[in-house]
């Protein structure tokens, strides 16, 4: 029952927190303008970030005031986590009003992931697909893993956000499965965190939903891909579980996972930098094959509800199915992208 009480709580301030943005961002100026690489036609309010970390901190807040669970909502280090999200949000504000570089970008982000390391909340164990047991991790092999975890989660989800509502909607019904994943675990400190994410991002999806009044900027989309990350480090990983060590959050995330490393990997076969915006993410290759933006939308919600249901399958499973069911995901996803491609070139093809 309390699950339900934050979800609606964090939903209720998102929901009045948005509207307070915009009507701030009309007032200051702070607008997202179009451009060669924006598809939106319109200035749009690009702060909405402010609005879902303030939902989510507050409810976090009375949470703690009210001592449900208090000593293990924040286990993995209360101090470090809210240091972390203070950080973020420093640099999120910093880019969404004034523009910071990529390398800057990256290093604070990798500064955040090792304040988070030395909280406690770390990467220190996989899950062996090709056996039971687990693989543990080093001290370093365990800091470099968390430092790629958390920095690769908030990069992939600040990729998919080009398109009204996509980033908030894919992370509500990710988060929505991990923390259906987190109840059957019985993990209580991912069951909080994640309720309050899926209350935050719900509420907030109602402006954010095309035609958008308000974007989520680099400070939400950054915001989530930390919640995402911090959450399924210290919930993934007990004894009751070590099939799910990060496998869970890797399928549930397959899709802006898997795009933010088509994307890396486009720009280094081009001798770009990856740090290089580009409109050739999946959302954009989709919508110049003549899909419309809802369409786009709803084909990544459906294609996230369905990773998100495989990645239950591993909590189900025995251990021993798990690499069969990864092979037979990734595959699935790879012939998806590649079936893109090959509708992409017979275009070409045709309009020669």
């Amino acid at each position: 029952m309390n699950i339900i009480l934050y979800f609606l709580a964090a939903f209720m301030f998102s929901v009045i927190f948005a509207p307070l943005t915009i009507r701030f961002c009309f007032r200051m100026g702070y607008l997202d303008n179009p451009s060669e690489r924006k598809i939106h036609a319109r200035s749009i309010p690009r702060l909405g970030g402010f609005a879902i970390v303030a939902s989510f901190l507050l409810t976090s807040f009375f949470v703690i005031l009210l001592n449900h669970g208090t000593g293990q909502i924040f286990s993995a280090g209360f101090g470090g986590f809210f240091l972390a999200s203070l950080l973020l949000v420093l640099l999120g504000a910093w880019d969404d009003i004034y523009g910071a570089g990529p390398y800057l970008k990256f290093l604070v982000q990798i500064l955040i992931a090792l304040i988070l390391f030395k909280s406690g909340a770390r990467v220190e164990v996989f899950s062996n697909p090709f056996g039971q047991g687990e693989i543990g991790l080093s001290f370093y092999a365990s800091m470099l893993f968390t430092v790629i975890w958390v920095v690769g989660i908030m990069n992939a989800i600040n990729m998919i956000d080009g398109m009204d509502g996509l980033a908030c909607g894919v992370v509500f019904i990710a988060g929505l499965c991990l923390l259906l994943v987190s109840l059957y675990l019985k993990s209580h400190a991912p069951v909080v965190l994640l309720s309050i994410l899926c209350g935050s991002t719900l509420g907030f999806l109602v402006f954010n939903y095309p035609p958008a009044k308000i974007f989520l900027g680099d400070t939400g989309s950054m915001f989530l891909g930390f919640i995402l990350a911090y959450a399924s480090m210290i919930g993934f990983h007990y004894k009751t579980a070590t099939a799910t060590a990060l496998l869970v959050p890797v399928c549930a995330l397959a899709l802006p996972v898997s795009d933010c490393f088509i994307a890396a990997g486009r720009r280094l076969v081009n001798k770009k930098s990856i740090f290089i915006a580009d409109k050739k993410h999946l959302h954009h290759r989709l919508l110049q094959l003549g899909l419309t933006p809802k369409q786009v939308i709803a084909l990544f919600y459906l294609a996230t509800l369905y990773f998100g249901a495989i990645s239950f399958l591993f909590v189900l499973i025995p251990q021993s199915y798990a690499l069969v069911l990864l092979v037979f995901m990734w595959v699935g996803l790879f012939s998806g992208v590649r079936m893109i491609g090959f509708i992409e070139r017979k275009i070409r093809f045709c309009e020669r």
